[in-house]
C-alpha cells in the first residue's frame, strides 16, 4: 500500500503526539516532598488533553536556555522532538518576555536559510510562542 504525501505527514503527526504523550504521562510523583501540592487525576487528564491539542495545531514545547558562553547563541530554545532527540534553534526574533532560562513555552517556527550565529542551534524565525504550564 503506497501512502499519499499527506497520509504520511499525518501519520508522522499521530506517532509525534502519542510518543509525547507517552513521555507526559511518564512523570513520577514517588519521589515528591510530601509539602509539596500534586495535581489530581482530572487535572494531569486535562493537561494531557491541552497538550495533545497544542501538538495537533503544531505547536512543539521547548525550554528557553541562556548561555553566556563565547561563541554560543544568548537565547536558543530546546526542543525534543522524539525522534531527533534534544536539539535547539536560535530564534531571531525572540520576544524579551521570554528571555527567561528554563521558561517553558509552546512554539511554532519557520527555518531560515541563513548562516547560523552560533554552533549549536539552527536560526529560526518564531511565527508563534505561548507560556507553557509545566
Amino acid at each position: 500500500m503506497k501512502l499519499h504525501k499527506t497520509s504520511k505527514t499525518m501519520f508522522l503527526k499521530i506517532i509525534f503526539i502519542s510518543f509525547m504523550l507517552a513521555m507526559i504521562s511518564c512523570v513520577s510523583t514517588q519521589n515528591l516532598p510530601e509539602n509539596i501540592e500534586t495535581n489530581s487525576p482530572e487535572e494531569i487528564e486535562a493537561k494531557k488533553i491541552a497538550a495533545a491539542e497544542k501538538m495537533a495545531a503544531g505547536y512543539i514545547p521547548g525550554r528557553i536556555i541562556y548561555s553566556d558562553l563565547e561563541g554560543d547563541c544568548e537565547y536558543t530554545i530546546q526542543l525534543n522532538d522524539g525522534v531527533r532527540g534534544f536539539y535547539y534553534v536560535d530564534p531571531i526574533n525572540l520576544s524579551d518576555k521570554f528571555h527567561t532560562h528554563g521558561q517553558t513555552v509552546w512554539v511554532k517556527y519557520g527555518g531560515l536559510g541563513r548562516m547560523n550565529r552560533c554552533e549549536k542551534a539552527a536560526p529560526v524565525s518564531i511565527i508563534e510562542i505561548e507560556n507553557r504550564d509545566e
